[in-house]
């Protein structure tokens, strides 16, 4: 176990240590510069450390930490890696849900992650802040916009970290968020400016939306809060996305109105796809990944893995 582990670890540090001979990412928009301005990233060391590697059919699964917005805890995350001696290219950040609490965590997407590996893509998965028990309720509003800015930040650098594995082609970075994760993560990619694909799940236009469910919570100030929530709001950030993006939504969603799908439908229009599915807010509907595998395959110029 001792040489696995020394392997993964020399890897990782080979990685942090060659960011600066990775090639420049390309130029980015005056849209997206401004949201690297909202969300900057420290650019400070990422503090990789190992907790467990293990094998899942032939793909490397690390458990790690790294260092996520300043002064907040270590990001938790699973890097799932190819086979050995596979060729590599691609790299998908996947962002997941607040919903059920099996999956409200980094596992949500794994066996995904695990399959794309089969085709030689490299996969961040991580906890997100909602993964905490608990998080929707106990949390104070007065702090949302801190932590979602913060949650941000983080994504970015686990962007920071997926371009820095050996073999990851930092042009075909993509980034797949459901629900938070998808609002989230979509505002991590405008400020970051380097995926160029995008799957966006069962999201909301703008965060007030889901902010006010709690009857027993409200903020100091709730025209300041709403005014500070309105300055991230997901839906603005479209502008600011390179390449490729798609959103699902569902028909039977009680979180995601159809009033809403329409909001998304005439933003996405000249900019990406828009799929709606006859399944909840969990997406649970088989099509939902199938589509979602095809995007991920024709945007990044995967090829499929042959069926038996």
């Amino acid at each position: 176990m001792l040489r696995p582990l020394l392997t993964v670890l020399v890897a990782l540090s080979l990685g942090c240590a060659g960011a600066s001979s990775r090639p420049s990412p390309p130029p980015r928009s005056a849209a997206s510069r401004a949201y690297d301005a909202k969300f900057p990233d420290p650019a400070t060391p990422l503090d990789v450390k190992v907790l467990s590697t293990s094998d899942r059919s032939g793909a490397s699964l690390v458990e790690l930490t790294y260092a996520g917005a300043t002064g907040t805890d270590p990001v938790r995350a699973t890097l799932v890696r190819p086979p050995t001696g596979s060729k590599r290219g691609p790299a998908v950040l996947w962002v997941h849900w607040l919903g059920e609490p099996a999956t409200t965590n980094r596992t949500e997407f794994l066996d995904e992650a695990v399959e794309l590996a089969q085709q030689g893509a490299v996969s961040l998965l991580v906890d997100a802040l909602w993964s905490q028990p608990g998080w929707y309720k106990q949390r104070t509003m007065d702090a949302d916009v801190a932590g979602f800015t913060a949650q941000v930040v983080s994504l970015r650098r686990g962007l920071d970290l997926l371009a820095q594995e050996p073999g990851v082609d930092p042009s075909k970075l993509a980034l797949v968020g459901h629900d938070f994760g998808g609002m989230t993560g979509m505002l991590a990619s405008a400020a970051d400016g380097r995926p160029r694909s995008h799957v966006l799940l069962a999201l909301t236009p703008r965060f007030e939306q889901w902010m006010f469910y709690d009857p027993k919570k409200r903020p100091t100030d709730e025209q300041a809060y709403r005014q500070q929530l309105a300055a991230i709001e997901p839906i603005d950030a479209l502008a600011a996305l390179e390449g490729a993006t798609l959103i699902q939504l569902a028909q039977e969603d009680f979180y995601v109105p159809p009033q809403q799908i329409e909001v998304w439908r005439k933003a996405i229009s000249g900019r990406g796809e828009l799929r709606t599915y006859a399944t909840s807010h969990a997406m649970e509907a088989a099509q939902v990944r199938t589509d979602r595998q095809e995007w991920l395959h024709r945007t990044l110029g995967m090829v499929p893995a042959k069926s038996e």
